[in-house]
């Protein structure tokens, strides 16, 4: 009899270790399902609206990483005042087609172009039709799309494209100032899908 209680006890205890892989398999299946299919550059095909600025400090240091966080506050609002100057308000708009080809609405200026999307590296290249090329980084989390540029390379963007310098100026200088104050600073806008 005890024998057959071990026997018993040895093919529950392999069954339920395969049931278990078994799952863990299932929920690994789902978990990079969505997770490895949630950046992809299909993904991001479809409209997308202006929300807000954006702001986010590359360093894994928490220390750094709270004090960082009031002043990405205080960059945002800065930010904010620039974009609208600029024409970046909530009308704008960012649409990517399946054929890898883009088109922006920002104020009165419209700018198509092709783009790429690396999932690895979550590197976003946008390429205007004069040829110019933008290299951003865009995380995806449900229907909000963060786009990032490293700090200088938007400040001088947005300076490029200033129609209202010297205010636009004044505001630039303040968060040129603050970006300076960290390493790693990546300044954007966050968009939402429609």
């Amino acid at each position: 009899m005890k024998k057959i209680i071990c026997i018993c006890m040895i093919l529950l205890t392999g069954t339920l270790g395969c049931m278990a892989q078994d799952w863990k398999d299932i929920v690994s299946g789902v978990v990079n399902t969505v997770v490895g299919n949630q950046a992809s550059q299909q993904s991001l095909v479809g409209t997308w609206k202006y929300v807000s600025p954006d702001c986010k400090f590359e360093s894994d240091n928490l220390i750094a990483k709270a004090g960082s966080e009031l002043a990405a506050k205080k960059v945002e609002e800065k930010m904010s005042s620039i974009f609208q100057q600029i024409g970046m308000t909530e009308g704008c708009t960012f649409v990517f087609n399946a054929d890898s080809t883009y088109t922006s609405t920002v104020g009165s200026r419209t700018v198509k172009g092709t783009y790429t999307y690396n999932k690895d590296t979550q590197e976003l290249l946008l390429k205007t039709s004069l040829g110019v090329k933008i290299t951003t980084t865009a995380t995806l989390s449900g229907k909000k799309l963060s786009i990032l540029f490293k700090s200088d390379k938007l400040l001088s963007v947005v300076q490029g494209i200033s129609n209202v310098a010297s205010k636009v100026n004044s505001s630039l200088e303040t968060v040129s100032k603050l970006a300076g104050q960290y390493d790693g600073l990546n300044l954007g806008f966050m968009l939402e899908k429609q």
